[in-house]
């Protein structure tokens, strides 16, 4: 028997790891391995991090066999015409079951190191702040990120340097680099909490770089999940609720968002989602949270993540005569949600139309020669780990401006004659002083100025 008074009893985690899809073999699905952590190793790593374990591969006893009902009598195939009934071998029958066993890992460290690393030594989701990340950067990386923030033209060169194989669109890859630095969160004082992550969607007619553009983000973020509209459920986007194995408790398995929190989601084919299953993702666009109660579990997890999303317009054609809420199959209040809105249209231009193949004969004959870049996505990733370190704040002729400009666009759209493409709400106004925050981020400025604002 088990005596409570001479043992000694530690923390305990279990955590299930899943290949990568880089790791993967040809026309294989990926492999789990259940990973124990003890003692201080238990909560070193949320969901959805990609870390390094180490520890050994041990043989534990598969429990949850032994959970399932007994088997009734077993009963042996006699031979052809006897008539002498079959007997019971075994001891199935007197429910005593064969103990398996099954391959788990023990944990006795753990790191995160891959997603540091990617950010050349900047961990962009720490507490720490300008200063103490500038103590930890070393002096040339340090002496790179002045030279960059010091760059007259650095919006420009940021956004052509991380799509340098995508031509044109320039002002879909600004908006997706200002998505990457994002705004600034805050809490009022009753506790509210105002999201600073920026989401984007994109709009166009097929054969428009639109799933390029999210599949270049999901290798370039250090936290990204990228998923598909059609092949998603709103308990896959969210989080589902299933029962354990073996204490035969009700655990809360994480979704899409909760994976990406602190990142990036993207979602390809947006308007092929479900209805019900839109609604679902509203709580976590706007209030950054997932709220769940089911089987007796009630929670609220963060959701911290921004959402670029891709979708095709209705038929399969953007047509210009329609406002985009009626060329999109979404509602106004998830279409209210996002901060940006690209519209890409397949137009004939002979002009744009010869760069276009020229860009990709040469991409497809010389593949190195023809990526031009002004920064590497080193540099790039270094760069805005440490600028999201800054804070910047709002300034009282940046307030006046702001305002100002919200009215106008109330007044442009309470105008009759004007077709505007959704209603103009509090939401445009919170949406442009994000992307006022990250244009200050982006200059590595700790005060927002006018000619920031209006630059973007």
């Amino acid at each position: 028997m088990l005596d409570i008074n001479q043992s000694k009893f530690v923390d305990f985690q279990k955590v299930r790891i899943q290949e990568t899809q880089s790791e993967l073999p040809r026309g294989s699905i990926p492999r789990c391995v259940e990973v124990i952590l003890r003692a201080e190793a238990v909560e070193s790593c949320q969901a959805g991090d990609k870390v390094d374990f180490t520890g050994t591969l041990i043989v534990v006893p598969d429990v949850s066999s032994l959970a399932t009902p007994g088997l009734r009598q077993e009963k042996t195939r006699g031979n052809k015409g006897d008539n002498a009934p079959a007997g019971v071998v075994g001891l199935k029958a007197l429910g005593v079951r064969d103990l398996s066993y099954r391959m788990a890992f023990l944990g006795c460290g753990v790191e995160n190191t891959v997603q540091v690393e990617m950010t050349g030594g900047i961990d962009p989701n720490s507490e720490l702040t300008e200063e103490d990340v500038r103590a930890q950067v070393s002096e040339r990386d340090l002496m790179r990120i002045y030279e960059m923030s010091k760059d007259r033209n650095i919006y420009q060169n940021l956004a052509t340097s991380m799509f340098p194989t995508i031509h044109g669109s320039d002002e879909i890859k600004k908006g997706i680099l200002l998505m990457l630095f994002g705004g600034v969160p805050k809490k009022t004082i009753e506790g509210t909490s105002l999201r600073g992550d920026i989401n984007v969607c994109i709009v166009g007619d097929p054969s428009t770089a639109k799933s390029q553009f999210l599949k270049q983000i999901a290798e370039f973020s250090p936290r990204c999940v990228y998923t598909s509209g059609k092949a998603s459920t709103a308990a896959g986007l969210t989080a589902a609720v299933v029962k354990d194995e073996e204490s035969q408790e009700f655990v809360i398995e994480a979704g899409a968002l909760l994976l990406a929190d602190n990142g990036i989601c993207c979602i390809d084919e947006f308007d092929k989602m479900d209805v019900r299953d839109q609604v679902a993702i509203h709580e976590a666009m706007e209030q950054q949270t997932i709220s769940i109660t089911k089987a007796g579990v009630k929670a609220v997890l963060n959701a911290r993540a921004s959402i670029l999303a891709a979708a095709n317009p209705i038929g399969g054609r953007y047509d210009r005569s329609k406002s985009l809420q009626q060329n999109i199959q979404l509602s106004a209040p998830i279409m209210s949600r996002f901060d940006l809105f690209f519209v890409l249209v397949d137009e004939c231009n002979e002009v744009t139309d010869y760069a276009i193949a020229r860009r990709i004969v040469d991409l497809h004959s010389r593949q190195q020669e023809s990526v031009e870049r002004e920064y590497s996505m080193e540099e790039i990733r270094r760069y805005i780990a440490f600028a999201k370190k800054f804070k910047p704040r709002i300034t009282k002729e940046s307030q006046e401006f702001m305002v100002e400009e919200y009215k106008k666009l109330r007044q442009r759209d309470a105008n009759a004659m004007t077709k505007a493409s959704w209603r103009i709400t509090v939401r445009q106004l919170e949406s442009l002083i994000r992307l006022s925050e990250a244009m200050a981020k982006m200059v590595c400025e700790d005060k927002m100025n006018i000619t920031t604002i209006d630059g973007g």
